[in-house]
């Protein structure tokens, strides 16, 4: 069993993974292959964007790269059509070594094409000023930071008519515990 779980920026999708992992699943973190992808792809970025995107310590900075890429669609673009490749041959290279259930945990499920790979699909959704609350505090970014990645994701899922029949959506508006209880009834569910 495969399971993708997608959500748009701070929609809680990290926390529902987390209860999967402690079900048994296997959690591939999509968004730390792109950690990976980046540091795999550094001098292809870095020819891209220029040498103003690494760390001190040499290593492409997540932060740097954020700023320059989610104000320009263009940027953007450019950034996944470096990184997406090898991010989606990692997730069908850890799929391939995995004997137990999986979940594959990305933001990016369905423009990646890895909804392809699952049984099944959760699409965790929350209000926008929740997500708007969790990124400034999660995050500490500045309110304009924060506008611009929820508006980067503005056609992140496709609208709920287009999803695959196999689609849960969970809501997440309510407190964490009721979030988790929520998660939790359907890892069960989905685990028999």
């Amino acid at each position: 069993m495969t399971v993708g779980i997608c959500g748009k920026y701070c929609s809680g999708k990290n926390e529902a993974a987390r209860v999967f992992a402690a079900r048994g699943y296997r959690i591939i973190d999509v968004d730390r292959l792109g950690h990976e992808a980046r540091e795999g792809r550094k001098k292809e970025l870095t020819a891209a964007f220029g040498e103003g995107i690494l760390a001190p310590d040499g290593s492409v900075s997540r932060g740097r790269l954020g700023r320059l890429v989610f104000g320009d669609r263009r940027k953007l673009r450019l950034l996944e059509e470096i990184v997406h490749p090898y991010m989606v041959e990692r997730v069908k290279q850890i799929l391939s070594e995995t004997s137990g259930p999986a979940l594959i945990n990305a933001a990016l499920l369905f423009p990646m094409g890895l909804h392809t790979l699952c049984d099944r699909i959760i699409v965790v959704r929350a209000p926008l000023p929740a997500r708007i609350r969790r990124a400034l505090e999660r995050d500490k970014l500045g309110l304009p930071a924060v506008l611009r990645r929820i508006w980067a994701q503005r056609k992140l899922i496709p609208q709920s008519y287009l999803l695959p029949a196999d689609t849960i959506i969970v809501e997440n508006s309510g407190t964490r515990k009721d979030f988790g209880n929520t998660v939790s009834d359907l890892a069960s569910r989905l685990s028999d």
